[in-house]
């Protein structure tokens, strides 16, 4: 434990936190003061339903707020694809939003299971995710930005391909919420609360 926060104290690390417009009027300086020194931005995110593509309404406040507070930026898309076609689509959204800014810190491709039965990524096959991880991250690594995977135990064990991710050069963002890291796989960023 550093401070109020848990850290990796075998190496290097930073302290960081992801943002959307769920945490809307941030005070930037705070979180620097703090000892956070990076932030994940959620620029957009696909609809459970529809598929409709949405920007999170609080992205520019947001980016702007930790540019300014000296902090490191990285993006991050929730993903709801179904296709390659959409995890493309996905990318270039963020890339668009993005329209040349400078990030610090990767874009992520942050696909999540949803837990009903109707939802429109119910059916998605392990090759098909697999393939869409690919798809985006690929879209991130073309326009110059690294790409990176999010995903929690239970979509890695089920379904998500970290050796095929791995091959591929991606790092990964895990979501394990506990106080001790405790995953096989390297990851360079754990989110643990």
């Amino acid at each position: 434990v550093v401070g109020d926060y848990l850290a990796c104290l075998s190496g290097a690390y930073q302290l960081g936190i992801d943002v959307s417009y769920w945490q809307e009027d941030i005070d930037w300086q705070q979180v620097a003061d703090a000892g956070i020194e990076f932030v994940m931005i959620r620029v957009g995110f696909r609809g459970y339903g529809n598929g409709a593509i949405l920007r999170d309404s609080w992205a520019d406040v947001h980016y702007a707020g930790a540019k300014a507070a000296g902090l490191k930026v990285g993006a991050y898309f929730f993903s709801q694809a179904i296709s390659v076609e959409e995890a493309k689509e996905e990318a270039r959204f963020v890339l668009d939003k993005l329209d040349g800014q400078p990030l610090e810190m990767p874009i992520v491709f942050d696909w999540e299971f949803v837990p009903d039965e109707d939802a429109r990524t119910a059916n998605i096959s392990r090759e098909m995710l697999n393939s869409c991880a690919i798809a985006f991250c690929e879209e991130v690594k073309a326009a110059g930005y690294q790409p990176m995977v999010y995903f929690n135990p239970d979509l890695a064990y089920r379904i998500l391909d970290l050796q095929l991710m791995q091959k591929q050069g991606y790092p990964f963002w895990l979501a394990m919420y506990a106080n001790a890291l405790t995953y096989p796989h390297r990851v360079e960023i754990w989110q643990y609360t």
